[in-house]
């Protein structure tokens, strides 16, 4: 009877999560498309007209390029904001407080928030900018900054998650280790390698992981700004999946640009897993 209690557990993910999945990846090998009524199965040519399109692989690129940038930012701003927040000095715990802002809010606002913002007329960073001579810049239409001020609302939104994550392991370090290295004469530089940096990176990688993994299925940040322009230089491959199956009503090859994202995902996935397991190994 104990039993029936972890049928919930089990079925719930199966049917939102791996009936759907192998549906998917079943339908990419059709010519499932809103303009026919019938659905024929074509096997693999789906996937052979994929690795030929130029706008798939624009869209790996633009994925990639926004992942790294975004994380990058995220990961070091959240590393030294996390520093910065375990310092015991007065007033710490307003900033701890106000820390967490961005995150309540839900990430199309933010994004909406940061369009009026960096509009080109009228955009409050434009009009700061203008006091010290800079020229008004076209943040959001510009190919060449749009997906750079893409990742910095990215980071806005995000930066706190990856500083409370890494600011959490800061506060729980044990403290035998610093003072044995301090009788021992060691220096920052050799505390921080031997010492802190093994202890933080289990969560370092977990935070890691995650943000890699969301900034790849980011959608509602990209489409409430740029709508994946101007042309085509902000289209990852989630907004070009939904693109292809509700603008284009190309669903099968739709489901076939999914199919690549969630193998994309997985992979990096199953990397970071291993590095954890290995770091926690080392522990």
């Amino acid at each position: 009877m104990s039993k029936l209690f972890l049928l919930p557990a089990i079925l719930v993910p199966i049917l939102i999560g791996v009936i759907p999945f192998f549906l998917g990846v079943g339908l990419s090998l059709t010519d499932w498309s809103m303009t026919t009524p019938h659905i024929s199965f074509i096997g693999l040519e789906n996937y052979f007209y994929l690795f030929q399109d130029g706008n798939f692989w624009n869209a790996v690129l633009v994925s990639f390029q926004y992942v790294i940038l975004a994380v990058t930012i995220e990961m070091l701003l959240g590393s030294l904001v996390a520093y910065i927040l375990s310092k015991n000095t007065r007033g710490q715990w307003f900033f701890r407080s106000i820390i967490v802002i961005p995150l309540t809010v839900a990430p199309v606002l933010s994004a909406l928030m940061w369009k009026l913002m960096l509009s080109t007329d009228g955009g409050v960073v434009n009009y700061l900018l203008g006091f010290i001579g800079i020229e008004p810049i076209a943040w959001l239409a510009n190919p060449s900054v749009a997906l750079f001020s893409l990742a910095m609302i990215d980071a806005y939104i995000y930066t706190p998650f990856v500083a409370l994550i890494i600011f959490a392991g800061i506060q729980s370090l044990p403290q035998e280790p610093y003072e044995a290295a301090l009788v021992d004469g060691a220096g920052a530089w050799h505390t921080f390698i031997y010492i802190t940096w093994p202890l933080l990176r289990p969560l370092v990688l977990v935070s890691l992981m995650f943000r890699l993994i969301l900034s790849f299925k980011v959608f509602d940040i990209i489409y409430a700004t740029t709508a994946g322009g101007p042309g085509n230089s902000t289209t990852n491959l989630h907004l070009w999946t939904y693109l292809n199956a509700f603008r284009y009503g190309d669903m099968a090859y739709a489901m076939c640009v999914a199919t690549i994202l969630f193998v994309i995902i997985y992979i990096l996935s199953r990397f970071f897993v291993n590095l954890w397991q290995k770091s926690i190994s080392y522990m």
